[in-house]
């Protein structure tokens, strides 16, 4: 993977410009009931091309204009059914707004194409006005996302914000159906609702408090993807408070008030209808080395070891543990 990029800066001006390519070989081995297993290599090439300028004028406006354009392709040897070539041009647009010092309000509409990542980094940019525009899709969905913000300072101790966003999908998947037809690659409609709201408060320097609401709504058509769920809606109120002394010494404890609902199965089985409402806490302490040098942590998930029914709509960065977890990490900073 090989990716350059290039900055311009001016005084209301900026553009950000580059480019990459990727080259993988993937040998998956897939066992559906009993062996013999079905073996599958796989070779992905990925050009992608992008061009992001920041306009900013008037001066209380940001307007981002730009777009990328992905040459996407995904050869499988054992069947050329299971061939994928996509090419996609993705215009971006995005602008914030500070109608008063105190006052933020964003807007933005992107198209992305879920082309395969390293270590899931790039140079890219991976905001559009402050909404990320990269998900843990499968490999070449299509997505458009819509959303709007406003984005609060009440006072120097004060903040809060309002945001809500949609997101249209259309995911490729391989479709196996009965001998002696031939798989193939076929395409669904997923769609994702997001809010989220947030009040941060630090009434003294030793002191902070948060309240958050998080809210998810998806909805999948025909591949309901590793997850199995067919619709599922969770709403989530993470309450938080750290503890900040002088010597270098933190604490922070965070308990989540979790309510999901959704219909879960597989296509075999069928799909029924499941719902959960738990509390989880999470706490941690952290000791700040001398000169800024980083930070020794102690941590708890789910410290008081509850069970609960939850499908992390996430599952390789969950949020929600279902065990407790105890870890360590010490954090260094040259």
């Amino acid at each position: 993977m090989t990716e350059i990029q290039h900055l311009f800066n001016s005084e209301r001006f900026h553009i950000t410009s580059g480019a990459g390519y990727l080259d993988s070989d993937q040998k998956n081995v897939d066992i559906f009931f009993s062996p013999p297993a079905y073996v599958t290599n796989i070779d992905i090439n990925n050009y992608n091309f992008y061009v992001y300028s920041y306009i900013n004028f008037p001066k209380q406006v940001t307007f981002t204009i730009g777009a990328s354009a992905d040459f996407f392709e995904r050869d499988e040897k054992e069947s050329d059914d299971l061939d994928m070539d996509e090419d996609q041009f993705n215009p971006k647009f995005g602008i914030t707004w500070n109608p008063i010092p105190t006052t933020t309000l964003r807007a933005a509409a992107f198209r992305t194409l879920r082309r395969p990542i390293l270590t899931k980094q790039t140079l890219e940019p991976t905001q559009v006005a402050g909404f990320n525009q990269f998900f843990d899709d499968g490999e070449g969905s299509d997505s458009w996302r819509y959303g709007i913000a406003i984005d609060q300072k009440f006072s120097v101790s004060l903040y809060g914000g309002l945001e809500f966003s949609k997101r249209k999908i259309d995911v490729p998947y391989e479709f196996f159906p009965l001998p002696p037809a031939s798989p193939s690659v076929q395409k669904t409609d997923w769609e994702e609702q997001l809010a989220r709201a947030y009040l941060y408060w630090t009434p003294w320097r030793w002191l902070a408090l948060s309240a958050e609401y998080q809210y998810e709504d998806l909805d999948r058509d025909k591949f309901v993807g590793p997850e199995l769920f067919t619709e599922i809606e969770t709403h989530r109120l993470p309450l938080g408070v750290g503890f900040f002394h002088p010597c270098g010494i933190s604490t922070q404890v965070k308990a989540t008030y979790i309510d999901q609902e959704g219909k879960f199965g597989d296509p075999f089985s069928g799909f029924m209808s499941g719902d959960d409402q738990f509390w989880v806490v999470d706490v941690a302490i952290s000791y700040r080395l001398p000169k800024r040098w980083g930070f020794i942590t102690l941590e708890a998930k789910n410290l008081f070891d509850e069970e609960f029914n939850f499908q992390d709509t996430d599952p390789a960065n969950p949020w929600t543990v279902p065990e407790q977890v105890i870890l360590g990490k010490c954090t260094l900073t040259f």
